[in-house]
């Protein structure tokens, strides 16, 4: 009874995270609330806040859900290039650049009208910067165990936080940015130990 319990809220988490992210699309963050969330779904407004206590954690949660979709991806675009880490992270930048473009829940969050999301990005990544650092530094490891585990620390950090701050504010386009941000990645991970 327990395991169907569990498996009922983790679809009514989905289901909720679903329509917020609908909404967030059509609308905006800052236009969503929470009695609409759960008129689209079908429950309480009770029952929103007790799955996720606030508006402000149903965006992280929002966030953090297409984080790990995105993880997916780089993944992908890492295991294609597995014989040579800098195109591997050029590839694996990119995607994440070009999903960013067209992702309504990123463009939501960098919208000047819709900023309510921004600080889960910009003040309060620790969430999302988290996960993906800590994918990302395991799939490392892995794949490239001569980058030693400080030049690993290094270009990880710098993948991600060099990305995140492509994906707020492009300097050029997503090959241009890719290829820089995979150049940067690969000189920390490849470089001679001291």
């Amino acid at each position: 009874m327990a395991r169907f319990r569990e498996t009922v809220r983790t679809l009514l988490r989905e289901r909720l995270l679903d329509a917020a992210y609908e909404a967030t699309a059509a609308d905006g963050f800052d236009k969503l609330r929470m009695a609409h969330l759960a008129t689209a779904v079908g429950v309480s407004r009770q029952t929103v806040y007790a799955e996720f206590g606030s508006k402000d954690a149903l965006g992280e949660a929002l966030f953090q859900r297409e984080s790990e979709r995105c993880l997916v991806g780089i993944q992908e675009s890492l295991d294609a290039h597995r014989d040579d880490l800098r195109t591997a992270v050029g590839a694996a930048v990119h995607f994440c650049l070009r999903l960013a473009a067209r992702n309504p829940l990123v463009r939501a969050m960098l919208s000047r009208t819709d900023a309510a999301l921004l600080p889960v990005l910009t003040t309060r990544p620790d969430a999302v910067f988290g996960t993906a650092t800590a994918a990302l530094d395991a799939y490392v490891a892995e794949a490239w165990p001569e980058v030693d585990e400080r030049s690993r620390e290094l270009a990880v950090d710098a993948a991600v936080r060099l990305t995140a701050s492509h994906i707020v504010q492009a300097a050029a386009t997503p090959e241009q940015s890719a290829e820089w941000i995979a150049e940067s990645v690969a000189r920390i991970a490849l470089a001679p130990s001291r």
